[in-house]
């Protein structure tokens, strides 16, 4: 099996803050500094199962034998902010058992095919260790020359690691979702015409012929619908949004399913079924029952796809003003 990395669940913030604990005591032992993870218990890995970071378990033949997050905003030094492509490697920790073994030099080599749209990678750590240079200089970083020295701390080292090749989205396995804010829309519209594009294009939909398809939306549609208090989700790989959906609320516990779509070079990877079961067990914990949505009949890829998830056909409606019959699906949460 080898290493391996997962994102970090709640029921594991005990066992990473213990070997956190095993992994940092040295330091902690040599500096006393109050601020040392030697000193936080669970805690500190759950603050970081949130939007802002990532936190990936780190795995060696299966054993969990250390932990790593990135800072996706924020400053990677004290006057510096990360920038659109720029992440901060917050803290890695293998347990003592397992260390000086390279695992988290491929740790991080495995950590970074998570952020397709890289340009840079910083770190700090202790400028006297020399471990730890060797390990981030294996991994592709270098030193900026830049120091960070705080009273009753010890002096930092700040590396950075320029990406030169980007990873392509086959490398993606595990993206999250979050809540999109109201300043990620645009983005999340792009990634909507973006993969009903290629609907519109199997279909023969053009602005003249269908000009409300959602290959065409306006920016305002979500504005107004984040207004209406939709719940708008993205899927996020790093800080790049590749994947969309929102729901709706009807009536009678039903919410409505809009605009569920992945780019094309993400797809069939299992991401679609990602939000597909985001979105029912949203529904569920909002006291919802039923999930239902519109779709071209004729597309029956897609209508199939939704029958095998558990969705069945309610009816069809045949508008004039559209170049297709619209189909209705649902399904009980």
């Amino acid at each position: 099996m080898g290493i391996s990395i997962k994102i970090t669940s709640p029921s594991e913030a005990e066992e990473l803050s213990q070997i956190q604990k095993a992994a940092f005591k040295p330091l902690y032992d040599k500096y006393h500094d109050a601020r040392n993870p030697y000193l936080r218990g669970a805690e500190d890995v759950l603050c970081r199962l949130n939007k802002l970071y990532r936190h990936f378990t780190i795995l060696d033949d299966g054993k969990t034998v250390g932990g790593i997050f990135y800072r996706m905003h924020g400053k990677w030094n004290p006057t510096d902010e990360l920038g659109v492509g720029e992440y901060y490697l917050g803290r890695i920790y293998i347990h003592p058992d397992f260390q000086s073994r390279g695992i988290a030099r491929d740790a991080i080599l495995l950590c970074e095919k998570e952020f397709p749209d890289a340009k840079a990678f910083y770190v700090d750590f202790p400028d006297d260790m020399e471990k730890n240079r060797r390990c981030y200089y294996n991994a592709g970083y270098r030193d900026t020359g830049e120091k960070i020295c705080e009273e009753g701390a010890p002096t930092l080292a700040l590396y950075k690691k320029t990406v030169t090749a980007s990873h392509t989205p086959a490398d993606v396995s595990m993206p999250m979702i979050f809540e999109a804010e109201k300043d990620e829309l645009a983005e999340c519209l792009s990634v909507i015409h973006r993969s009903f594009e290629t609907v519109a294009d199997e279909f023969g939909l053009t602005k003249e012929n269908c000009p409300k398809h959602t290959s065409f939306i306006p920016l305002s549609y979500l504005e107004t619908q984040m207004a209406r208090g939709w719940h708008m989700y993205g899927l996020y790989a790093g800080k790049k949004i590749i994947g969309y959906m929102s729901l709706s609320k009807e009536s009678d516990g039903t919410f409505e399913l809009h605009n569920l779509a992945v780019l094309p070079e993400y797809r069939h990877k299992g991401f679609g079924k990602q939000l597909l079961d985001f979105a029912t067990e949203t529904v569920r914990s909002l006291g919802g029952t039923k999930i239902k949505i519109g779709i071209i009949d004729e597309h029956t890829v897609l209508k199939n796809w939704y029958i095998k998830n558990g969705f069945i056909e309610i009816g069809l409606k045949k508008f004039d003003h559209l170049p297709f019959t619209s189909g209705y699906l649902e399904r009980n949460v």
